[in-house]
């Protein structure tokens, strides 16, 4: 049975709508805990869920993670709920015939550039510590996606040795060259 963890005071804002946010959790399959976001509208209207946010292995752990949460990070889970996140996959076509053809070609279709959970220019060009606090927060998929979706490796470097912690920094690094050069 699902409970709610935290209710924020802070009140979210989005569009022309504000939300009170609270954490809400349960007790899941696989002797885990998750713990999920819930938006209600101020004025009535229709509650927005997002997805499962964490998974914690104590019913502890997932109350220390939701009572860390920030008015940020609550802006981008209220904008992830809103648009889910677009993962790349690659779609692998199927053979119409069962015998070899020759020079058959197939052609993996991949979507274009990823949406990105949050836009590392709005919160760098704030703060730089508040991007990378924000950025932590966030899995290896979602890095690469702010990385491919803003473009902050232009040279197309390989990057897929990197830790999350060393491409957290990468995306800090290449904002902040970049607001520099924007200012001058």
């Amino acid at each position: 049975m699902a409970e709610v963890l935290v209710d924020f005071e802070t009140p979210i804002p989005y569009g022309d709508r504000t939300y009170n946010a609270r954490a809400i959790g349960r007790f899941s399959t696989g002797h885990m805990w998750e713990g999920w976001l819930e938006f209600l509208p101020i004025g009535g209207g229709e509650a927005i869920v997002s997805g499962v946010e964490t998974t914690q292995p104590e019913r502890e752990h997932l109350i220390y993670w939701a009572t860390g949460l920030t008015p940020i990070y609550l802006e981008g889970a209220l904008k992830r709920a809103l648009s889910p996140t677009h993962v790349r996959v690659r779609v692998i076509e199927e053979p119409v015939s069962d015998a070899p053809a020759p020079r058959v070609v197939h052609r993996t279709v991949v979507s274009p550039t990823p949406d990105a959970v949050l836009d590392p220019f709005e919160i760098g060009g704030r703060s730089l510590d508040v991007l990378r606090q924000e950025l932590t927060a966030l899995n290896r998929p979602r890095l690469l996606n702010i990385i491919a979706a803003f473009d902050l490796n232009p040279g197309g470097e390989d990057i897929s040795w990197m830790t999350d912690a060393q491409l957290t920094t990468f995306i800090v690094t290449a904002v902040e060259a970049q607001l520099v050069q924007r200012s001058r």
